[in-house]
């Protein structure tokens, strides 16, 4: 009889993974589990009872063969130890987000993380303008000032079909003071420029490649870009358009045709 109990069955798992994995999908005879695993003979016959009782294994002519069930479950096992390991890898990262804001799932399954550290403070925000280079579409939401990257959207515009930013108030202002030549190029490239009055707490960004469109979640802190979550899977990218969206609603154009009027509405 099967297991039916997840934590039961999980528990299981994690006790008796090397046993399970030794004994693979072909079969083998229990000398050849012992001499595979770092275990007694008396550990690996309980633990291919208990993987017994929970339908991980079965016995077969060759000894025992791992069922579809244990395969399946197995396959999922690593996959969740891998996320975890990336999660953690990550951990401080994730931690500074507030805890009522949700980065879906889809967004952190096989993510690539590009953090920065004391040598490369800048390298997230520099893996973002990399992407950006090869791009045919942009769409980004630029929660703090990031000159590399308004700059770099600027000179993108050129091999770029569309180019859509969405600044905070505080980050257009900044812009407008200092980086005016660069958003006014945007504009008279064909640049859409929205503004929006709220900060969110991340910065967001889908860039469509010719190899394929690509998400970008952009983790910030008080000095800058802290870490680059990246992603291209469909879901990821559908999640991240959906949330451009939203901040897209939320937004006002900016007008930039005049930068000193658009320098006085910022302040």
């Amino acid at each position: 009889m099967v297991a039916t109990d997840p934590s039961d069955v999980l528990s299981t798992l994690i006790q008796r993974e090397s046993v399970l994995y030794a004994v693979d999908v072909a079969g083998c005879e229990k000398r050849d589990i012992v001499a595979a695993v770092p275990s007694s003979r008396s550990t690996v016959d309980r633990s291919i009872r208990e993987l017994e009782a929970a339908g991980l294994v079965t016995r077969a002519p060759e000894g025992y063969r791992r069922t579809l069930l244990g395969e399946l479950l197995l396959s999922e096992y690593y996959r969740f130890k891998a996320q975890t390991a990336e999660l953690l890898s990550a951990g401080e990262i994730f931690a500074e987000l507030p805890p009522t804001q949700e980065i879906d799932r889809s967004m952190r399954e096989d993510a690539t993380i590009v953090t920065a550290t004391q040598a490369t403070p800048h390298q997230p925000v520099s893996a973002l303008c990399s992407l950006i280079r090869e791009a045919q579409s942009i769409r980004v939401l630029c929660p703090a000032v990031f000159p590399q990257l308004i700059e770099t959207c600027a000179m993108a515009t050129d091999t770029t079909e569309t180019v859509e930013i969405i600044l905070t108030d505080s980050v257009a202002a900044a812009l407008v003071d200092s980086f005016t030549d660069s958003l006014a190029a945007l504009q008279e490239a064909g640049a859409e420029l929205h503004l929006l009055e709220t900060t969110p707490p991340h910065g967001l960004a889908v860039i469509e490649r010719p190899m394929g469109s690509t998400a970008g979640l952009l983790v910030i802190d008080d000095s800058g870009g802290r870490a680059l979550v990246r992603n291209s899977g469909d879901d990821a990218v559908a999640w991240a358009t959906n949330r451009l969206d939203h901040w897209r609603r939320e937004a006002t154009g900016l007008p930039l045709a005049e930068t000193t009027d658009a320098t006085s509405m910022l302040r």
